[in-house]
């Protein structure tokens, strides 16, 4: 059984570094069942979910190139298909890397989907769906994903105040693009925005001294 002699864990796992501080573990003698869980095992089954995962994105992209140059019209499943695969091959690899914050992956991973969905909508003939729920729901995602994660890290719930000012800037595209009716769900815009407002409003109220120091330390205001 090895001990980190840093933090103080004992570890029966065929590690020879500690999964915190990655210092070199020393064998105390001793045998004993497995008392810590090995991340690294963890990690490495991930990795190779991602290896397989890409291998047959890319064997299925290969056969889909492959029908069309032989003929087969299927120009626009090809461009939908490829967006798919790269969506979740994208999402493992992210949900793999901690080195990547929380917040970041969800934004990120939010507006790439919202991309893949009006590709999608436009290569499968554009009936314009994409815009009226994909849009307005993304920002509603996103705000309730903001609430979780000041939830979840409700010790630093501050730093989530970037998102919210995010999330306002995106409602009043919304209700440009409202205007210019190029959405046409007027609800779904308004549910957006209502939730947007409502959420600052209640950080910035109930947040007190600690939203205030944010808001001067990120944006001068």
């Amino acid at each position: 059984m090895a001990e980190c002699k840093k933090c103080g864990v004992r570890i029966t796992d065929d590690t020879d570094r500690c999964p915190f501080c990655r210092c070199v573990l020393e064998d105390d003698g001793t045998k004993g069942e497995n008392v810590y869980p090995d991340p690294q095992a963890t990690v490495k089954v991930w990795r190779n979910i991602r290896r397989i995962v890409l291998f047959l994105s890319i064997c299925a992209m290969g056969g889909m190139l492959i029908a069309m140059y032989m003929g087969a019209e299927i120009f626009n499943w090809t461009v939908v298909v490829g967006l798919i695969l790269l969506y979740v091959n994208v999402t493992i690899y992210m949900t793999i890397n901690d080195k990547i914050g929380y917040m970041f992956k969800t934004l990120f991973l939010t507006i790439m989907v919202v991309l893949i969905l009006i590709g999608i909508d436009y290569f499968t003939g554009y009936n314009r769906w994409s815009l009226d729920y994909t849009l307005p729901s993304a920002v509603i995602f996103l705000n309730v994903s903001c609430l979780v994660l000041m939830l979840v890290n409700h010790r630093n719930w501050q730093s989530y105040i970037s998102l919210q000012l995010f999330d306002i800037v995106c409602s009043v595209v919304l209700f440009i693009l409202l205007r210019l009716e190029i959405i046409r769900q007027p609800v779904l815009v308004l549910t957006a925005t209502a939730l947007s407002v409502l959420i600052f409003a209640g950080t910035v109220i109930f947040g007190g001294r600690r939203a205030t120091d944010e808001l001067k330390r990120r944006f001068f205001i």
